[in-house]
């Protein structure tokens, strides 16, 4: 069936733009339910053949071959990609090891979820492996749909009763979708579990009951090949807009939108496989098809090529290293097909064996190719179970982001204090950095600050009192234009910050335009923005960690805030924070919110958050600069919101911050000019509506 591979083809190269961050597919992750239709479609089309030709199915030939067709390629993209990071990257280890055995078990989409590890949410080592959750999902279904076809085949052998059991499956695993999914939430637990994606390969699988390729004629008349091939173009084309207008973070998918996904691949599969299709001969043409027959080895190779040759985060995107990337993938896949897949697929391990085991098989019979692919992988398999051994496991994917601990790049105290808050938990290599594995949260005891109220960020020595800031005013202190010291010790609790800091601002400080738009100021960026101007207003800040970094200069600017900010923290905490401060009486006129560093968040969910707000004088939202595939996101979601609602104004940091050299390597937090700009801005819009 030549289209169905390049059907594969379509799902692959959808898959690889999504993880090269191409902004015009946001939606390339969708290529894995395509995969999971196909899968369900071709193995229960085996097996209803098998039943139909023999009355039985021989469930160990079955899994040999399953174990035959896929776990070779994978063992030696194993071995290579351990035996390279033991070598050239030996800070990613800790994070590979865990996916490495989960994977070839099969069972790291549950080793994911297990760990609350992100799929979508990824900061610092990132495993080249966190696309083998899906070859989990699938080898699942290989061990377990078997022994239920079996069974199914044997109680209910009509196939209108077992087209209705497995819709009536799939509509179970499409509903544990929908209760399990919170909106606004990292999606990451729908997305990975077997029993919330088994509903695409349930659909496959319900597909080849009532459209078994055996019964395909390729004899049909010209009316009903017109449908087809119209079915056809509305199908493909279906796919092609949702991988176009969807992203991970769009609520639409889970609900329903993965559904009616797999619907549109399961009618693309009943025309591409049907041998009287045109548009399944011109999808399966001759390169298409190459690449589809290789899509496994493309597919287990390009993640892995993509992670082991970006060196500067998600940021690191050019045209010619993503050309590199794809075509490394397809070289790797292709001697894999040629030299590993292939060969064993046709049984020439077991011959081998047979021939050694007979006398009939020499040393000298075995050819240079031959031996120059066995001492290779020998050589990687040692290496990479050396690497193993000496390695500690920790999970994989860093779901929250802290502040990076400064140092000489200059970066703002107060993310070293938060660094340094640290329980010592999780990757060193994340730790070290400030960022959090998954599950691991920095928390520390709460400080006092002068003003007798919890602390979470550090008090700088200016705000000790009145008397001190009538001192910086007359210009006896000049403390203003130097980073703050550290003078509590630092906490990422989840208790509020009433901070007290009193010292005027210098002249010259950057600062910029509010209004409903605030932030867009002239100069580069905003950097030549009036200095602002202290105020004594009612303001609370609630936030992230890039919060945290701005906050030891908001106390100068801003006497009396209240920040509440944690790493990590997403928009989803705003509410019951809001309440609380609320409720202590610490909710000011003027409420900052500074969130959508660490993730999306649905349009209702933010909207509900302002209409609680609507009573307080003006809500400030700063929009956010992070090389994540959520920016554009959250950023259009901030500005329609401000848009929507009267008393609400957006502070436009991501383009107050483009072309500067404000952060650290991540690009994410701020060194001390960075913050000191960041607090300018929100003093100047605050209280500016």
């Amino acid at each position: 069936m030549p289209g169905l591979d390049g059907l594969r083809t379509l799902a692959v190269f959808a898959v690889i733009v999504y993880h090269l961050n191409v902004g015009w597919a946001p939606g390339g992750l969708l290529g894995v339910s395509i995969f999971f239709v196909l899968s369900g479609y071709l193995i229960t089309d085996l097996l209803t053949a098998e039943w139909r030709r023999s009355g039985t199915l021989d469930l160990k030939q079955f899994w040999i071959r399953r174990c035959r067709r896929l776990l070779p390629a994978m063992i030696v993209m194993l071995a290579a990609v351990t035996a390279w990071v033991t070598l050239a990257r030996p800070s990613t280890m800790p994070v590979l090891k865990g996916d490495a055995i989960s994977s070839l078990f099969y069972v790291n989409n549950w080793y994911l979820i297990y760990h609350q590890v992100s799929y979508f949410e990824k900061f610092g080592p990132v495993s080249p492996l966190g696309h083998l959750w899906s070859l989990s999902v699938e080898e699942q279904f290989y061990v377990l749909w078997p022994l239920l076809m079996l069974i199914g085949l044997k109680l209910a052998p009509r196939r209108g009763k077992m087209f209705l059991f497995m819709l009536s499956a799939a509509a179970v695993s499409a509903l544990a979708m929908l209760v399990i999914y919170d909106p606004g939430t990292d999606p990451s637990r729908v997305y990975y579990g077997t029993d919330t994606r088994a509903f695409s390969l349930l659909i496959g699988a319900a597909l080849s009951i009532i459209w078994p390729s055996r019964k395909l004629s390729p004899r049909i008349d010209r009316s009903s090949r017109r449908l087809l091939d119209g079915i056809g173009i509305l199908s493909l084309a279906a796919i092609l807009v949702m991988i176009w207008t969807t992203n991970e973070y769009d609520a639409f998918l889970y609900p329903g939108g993965l559904v009616l996904l797999s619907l549109a691949a399961a009618a693309a599969v009943a025309v591409l496989a049907h041998p009287a299709s045109r548009i399944g001969r011109w999808i399966g043409c001759k390169p298409l098809r190459w690449l589809g027959v290789r899509s496994y080895g493309i597919y287990i190779w390009h993640y892995p090529v993509i992670i082991l040759s970006t060196t500067n985060g998600a940021g690191d995107v050019s045209v010619l290293k993503a050309v590199f990337q794809v075509t490394a993938s397809i070289a790797l896949a292709a001697l894999s097909y040629t030299l590993i897949e292939e060969p064993i697929r046709k049984g020439v391990l077991g011959k081998g064996w047979k021939k050694l085991r007979t006398g009939k098989l020499g040393v000298d019979q075995i050819p240079l190719k031959g031996w120059i692919t066995g001492a290779t992988l020998l050589m990687l398999v040692i290496i990479s179970c050396t690497g193993i051994a000496r390695t500690p496991a920790v999970a994989s994917t860093v779901q929250a982001l802290g502040p990076v601990a400064s140092g000489d790049d200059g970066s703002s105290p107060v993310s070293q204090e938060v660094s340094a808050a640290g329980d010592g938990t999780g990757n060193a290599d994340a730790n070290a950095s400030g960022q959090q594995t998954a599950g691991d949260r920095h928390d520390a005891g709460p400080a006092k600050t002068s003003a007798g109220s919890h602390a979470d960020v550090p008090t700088p020595p200016s705000a000790q009192g009145q008397q001190e800031a009538d001192e910086t005013a007359s210009g006896t202190t000049g403390q203003a234009e130097d980073p703050p010291s550290a003078g509590g010790k630092a906490s990422s609790s989840a208790n509020p910050v009433g901070v007290a800091g009193t010292p005027p601002a210098k002249s010259g400080e950057p600062g910029g335009n509010s209004g409903k738009a605030s932030g867009q100021g002239g100069g580069a960026a905003g950097t030549n923005a009036p200095p602002p101007v202290k105020r004594n207003l009612a303001v609370s800040a609630i936030g992230d960690s890039i919060l945290l970094d701005a906050a030891p200069y908001l106390q100068q600017y801003l006497p009396g805030i209240v920040v509440d900010a944690e790493i990590g923290r997403q928009m989803s905490e705003a509410p019951d924070i809001v309440e609380r401060l609320r409720a202590e009486g610490k909710l000011g006129d003027y409420v900052v919110l500074e969130l959508g560093t660490n993730g999306a968040f649905s349009s209702k969910q933010l909207s509900r958050l302002l209409d609680s707000l609507k009573d307080v004088r003006q809500v400030v939202l700063v929009n956010t600069r992070v090389p994540r595939n959520w920016e554009s996101t959250v950023n259009t979601a901030l500005r329609k919101a401000a848009d929507a609602h009267d008393n609400t104004t957006l502070l436009d940091w991501y383009e107050a911050s483009s072309g500067q050299s404000f952060f650290t390597p991540d690009g994410v937090h701020l060194k001390a000019d960075g913050a000191k700009l960041l607090a300018s801005l929100i003093t100047n819009a605050v209280g500016a509506k």
